[in-house]
């Protein structure tokens, strides 16, 4: 069975990650690498959101617009800070908000916007961040599914921009985030409150390394066809047994694992993954999207009219998921409706456009650029073929 994916490390990274650990007692403190004076190392974008919305302080009631798909935990850290949420959707074609109806939705108690990238895809804002200006608003963009290397660092206008280096991201480093602050002050401020957070322990770090070497191998496709059958016969739900190893904060207490700041060998993992980025990794990874797209029906397609999109996932789109999973899983590629662990804020009183990006219908597809050339023109042959 073809994965649905492939960890974005190599095994080399991961020994040298090891190797940090087990040299990090004998390592005098400081940075491995100089970094821009407006940017910072954290945990990870929940962090990130978390330690600035700490250092602004809004009072209680006032509101965030937010892009109305994002994980759970964004939501729960911003309701955490007594911030109301303001969701915009989101259109299924192009992955972008309406800045009209962003400017709509501002109200004298409106303090920020959230922008999240969703899939890969880069949102057109500059219309959303001229409307956040006038207002005098914070804008804040949510990059965790969007690392391209050079192809998207943030917009310049934008107060804080955020980029996700954990266990699924693009250029992985197991854990970890690069966080851009625009104002000078602000700044200070978030690296004064994260610098006081305790450091995750070293040897907690190397049992993810030790866990991200046992994803690595599983995604094999040998190996992985084994053990999905073993679960399977095992009567287990595959996707619960799989995301209990790629899930980034486990269990209910999500402030007492964020809070904190990652440990040194986790810093200098991640920044020399930064600085070796391969970014003909993700050149192959477009035009392997492009070729199945251009091959498979319009009314399955996510995200095509997107502009900067380079496809982090590849979602499609059916009205029946269940039976597209299974026609894929048959026939030896593991789609999956839960490869990402989105939700969808409902607007109160709000009836869904056709237009708008769902997430009951999507099914992720398991494409990569180390695909072959039959593997995907079997995957494209098999959508095609599909009732949909």
């Amino acid at each position: 069975m073809i994965p649905r994916g492939k960890l974005y490390i190599s095994y080399k990274n991961l020994v040298e990650g090891a190797y940090y650990c087990l040299t990090d007692r004998f390592r005098s403190p400081g940075p491995d690498v100089d970094q821009c004076a407006n940017e910072m190392v954290c945990l990870s974008v929940r962090t990130g959101i978390d330690l600035v919305l700490n250092a602004l302080n809004f009072p209680p009631g006032f509101e965030m617009i937010v892009t109305d798909i994002n994980i759970p935990d964004m939501f729960a850290i911003i309701n955490w800070h007594e911030l109301t949420l303001v969701p915009i959707p989101v259109n299924k074609y192009t992955l972008n908000m309406s800045p009209a109806q962003v400017e709509a939705a501002i109200t004298p108690a409106t303090k920020a916007i959230l922008i999240t990238h969703l899939f890969g895809g880069i949102m057109e804002i500059e219309e959303i961040v001229a409307i956040a200006k006038k207002h005098n608003l914070i804008i804040f963009e949510d990059c965790a599914q969007a690392y391209a290397g050079n192809l998207y660092s943030g917009n310049p206008a934008s107060d804080v921009v955020m980029f996700s280096f954990g266990f699924i991201k693009t250029n992985t480093a197991i854990s970890g985030a690069m966080i851009k602050i625009k104002d000078p002050g602000l700044y200070t401020e978030v690296v004064a409150q994260n610098g006081h957070y305790h450091q995750q322990s070293t040897a907690g770090y190397f049992k993810k390394l030790f866990k991200g070497l046992f994803v690595k191998l599983l995604t094999n496709k040998v190996i992985y066809t084994g053990f999905y059958n073993l679960v399977m016969a095992l009567g287990k739900d595959f996707e619960q047994v799989l995301g209990g190893f790629t899930k980034g904060f486990p269990g209910n207490d999500i402030f007492r694992q964020i809070r904190h700041q990652p440990s040194t060998p986790n810093q200098r993992l991640l920044r020399k993954k930064l600085a070796n980025f391969d970014q003909n990794s993700i050149t192959k990874r477009i035009q392997l999207a492009k070729d199945i797209l251009s091959k498979i029906p319009d009314n399955y397609k996510i995200g095509f009219e997107n502009k900067r999109h380079s496809y982090w996932v590849m979602p499609v789109e059916t009205h029946n998921p269940d039976a597209l999973i299974k026609h894929l899983r048959n026939n030896g590629f593991d789609a999956s409706q839960k490869a990402s662990s989105l939700i969808k804020l409902s607007e109160a009183g709000g009836v869904p456009k056709p237009e708008e990006l769902a997430l009951d219908n999507l099914v992720y597809l398991p494409v990569y650029p180390a695909m072959s050339a039959k593997g995907r023109n079997k995957l494209i042959q098999l959508i095609i073929n599909f009732s949909h």
